[in-house]
């Protein structure tokens, strides 16, 4: 779940001190809650890490399946056997403006109280479960309007290798304007190897040089 609120960042990090994971022995993501976000500038840039973590994981998982179709192709294994190796399809979908609790104590009682009571919120805002259609209506996008392609030898075709372009909806639409730090692979693996993989590395097993550029 992406949102325009990334526009506003320009890396993750800024901010942050050089010595993110050794600061006064906290990792980085132990750092956050004691930061002050008045302007929602922390809120921006984890909205910009999300997207940064989508563009790691396209390019990724894009060619680990090419990968594993190529071996499977030189191992001459069957059909039912490659569609083990599903496209993964990696979309960042903002859902628009929502009247959510973090809006409501980031704008303050008064301009809530005010918003409610003459109606705008309903006008202005969305309510959660239209946001929530938003975001599923960019998976209905492509769903419904995929057919079935025809198959190499293997069953995997060229249209069904995920893609590593970045696919962005707004309010459940594509074509909505990103930002190039959203894209950028070097700074997502940086994402990764600074701030996510620290805090994952002892809970799950992660395959050797997964993540590396």
């Amino acid at each position: 779940v992406g949102s325009s609120a990334h526009l506003r960042a320009s890396s993750v990090f800024d901010g942050y001190a050089n010595d993110i994971n050794g600061e006064h022995g906290k990792s980085f993501i132990e750092t956050i809650p004691d930061i002050p976000d008045s302007d929602l500038s922390t809120y921006a840039q984890s909205k910009l890490a999300i997207m940064q973590f989508s563009t790691l994981l396209r390019h990724q998982l894009g060619s680990n399946r090419r990968d594993k179709i190529n071996n499977s192709n030189e191992q001459h294994v069957t059909n039912d056997e490659t569609r083990l190796f599903p496209p993964v399809r990696i979309i960042d979908a903002h859902p628009g403006l929502v009247w959510t609790p973090l809006l409501r104590n980031h704008i303050g009682n008064a301009a809530t109280d005010m918003l409610q009571k003459t109606g705008l919120a309903n006008w202005i805002y969305k309510c959660p479960s239209e946001g929530a259609s938003a975001i599923v209506s960019a998976v209905d996008y492509y769903t419904s309007r995929e057919e079935p392609s025809k198959s190499s030898d293997c069953g995997a075709s060229t249209e069904e290798m995920p893609s590593k372009e970045q696919i962005y909806f707004v309010n459940g639409r594509p074509g909505g304007y990103a930002a190039s730090e959203s894209r950028d692979l070097d700074a997502s693996s940086r994402l990764w190897k600074e701030v996510i993989l620290p805090e994952v590395e002892d809970l799950v097993k992660v395959p050797k040089g997964w993540g590396a550029e």
